[in-house]
């Protein structure tokens, strides 16, 4: 972990976690290799835990009780999550298969969206399915653009994102930025 980021994990995840995309890219995919239509599984299925809830919540600043304290939230109707906690499960999700590219140094964000179906539950098993969408080049820029459809373990779509990126043009460029 990058020394300047030791403080900031709090749950057994996101110790687990490899905070630093400079880590890796050598496996990571490329816009030049990237091909449309491609879909396949994230390497990772991320648990929902209560403490992941909070600890994001908390990451967010948030103060209801209903998002930061689970036996008050659990005698009100139930642990409720910030509407970007799916960002959090997707880069669990993702790590280092398809649609790592997503991790890449040097990238830029031009702009997402994310659809929530229905809240994560504590207990859930979220699997991620990510399909390439399209990619292209605009005013000397690499642009990508994925979705992320989220399913508990009994398939329920509960999140889909639509993930774009402007990314370095090819693996010599990323480790560029990765080096930097």
């Amino acid at each position: 972990m990058v020394e300047r980021l030791a403080g900031y994990p709090t749950t057994a995840k996101q110790r687990d976690f490899e905070w630093d995309f400079t880590q890796g890219v050598e496996a990571y995919e490329t816009w030049d290799e990237i091909e449309v239509g491609r879909s396949g599984p994230g390497a990772r299925v991320f648990e929902v835990t209560a403490e992941d809830i909070v600890s994001f919540n908390r990451s967010c600043l948030e103060t209801d009780p209903m998002l930061v304290d689970p036996e008050y939230a659990a005698a009100h109707g139930g642990l409720g999550q910030h509407p970007l906690f799916v960002v959090q499960v997707v880069f669990y999700c993702i790590d280092t298969g398809i649609g790592s590219w997503l991790r890449s140094p040097g990238a830029r964000n031009p702009g997402q969206r994310i659809e929530l179906f229905e809240p994560f539950a504590i207990g859930e098993r979220i699997s991620a399915t990510i399909t390439h969408r399209d990619k292209w080049i605009r005013r000397d820029k690499n642009y990508v653009e994925d979705q992320v459809d989220l399913h508990n373990q009994d398939g329920v779509l509960k999140a889909t994102w639509f993930t774009r990126l402007i990314l370095p043009p090819d693996r010599a460029a990323l480790v560029r930025y990765a080096s930097m």
